[in-house]
């Protein structure tokens, strides 16, 4: 079983406190793409990894509220929005990694993902603690180039390739992974 998690897609990181809208416009369709897909399988999770902060999580300090817990910034932008699918999971989540306290390994576990497709924002940030998570965890991990971005003045690609040469991330784009999967449905 393979999950697309979908890294910080939310309001704040729009055209919020931290707006990206300028990056993050240009990924927003290769995303939806990607969650029609999985919604459309029994053999994939549908993963919402969403910063919901409390005023005393470590990551205010650096970044300043962003993303506060039960806030419209903390909700997912209306282009992605989840619908309740089968085998989505809406998981919070107080630090950078899409792992870190918040018990989606045991429901990978639960559901045998073996793999992983991280997409969202910021790659040189929060899609890099979740890639770290999956890697120490034993996931493959796909990160679409074409499904991930990063603030201004940050080097994408520089991003991905660290996620390559130190986590083994098979770099690719949407359009591989959706023909892939659907060739080996066939």
């Amino acid at each position: 079983m393979k999950a697309l998690i979908i890294v910080d897609m939310l309001n704040d990181f729009y055209t919020g406190v931290l707006q990206n809208e300028a990056h993050a416009s240009k990924i927003v369709p290769v995303i939806a793409r990607l969650i029609d897909h999985a919604r459309s399988r029994t053999d994939w999770l549908v993963v919402y990894s969403n910063d919901a902060h409390r005023a005393e999580d470590a990551e205010i300090a650096i970044w300043g509220p962003h993303a506060m817990a039960g806030t419209r910034g903390a909700d997912v932008i209306d282009a992605l929005t989840p619908i309740g699918a089968p085998r989505e999971i809406v998981s919070p989540k107080r630090f950078y990694g899409a792992f870190d306290e918040t018990g989606l390994d045991a429901i990978f576990k639960e559901y045998g993902v073996t793999d992983v497709v991280v997409v969202g924002q910021h790659t040189h940030c929060c899609v890099r603690h979740t890639s770290y998570g999956a890697f120490i965890r034993g996931y493959g991990i796909e990160i679409p180039t074409d499904g991930v971005c990063v603030f201004d003045g940050v080097d994408n690609q520089a991003a991905i390739e660290y996620l390559r040469t130190i986590y083994g991330a098979t770099i690719t784009d949407s359009s591989a992974i959706l023909a892939a999967d659907i060739s080996k449905a066939a």
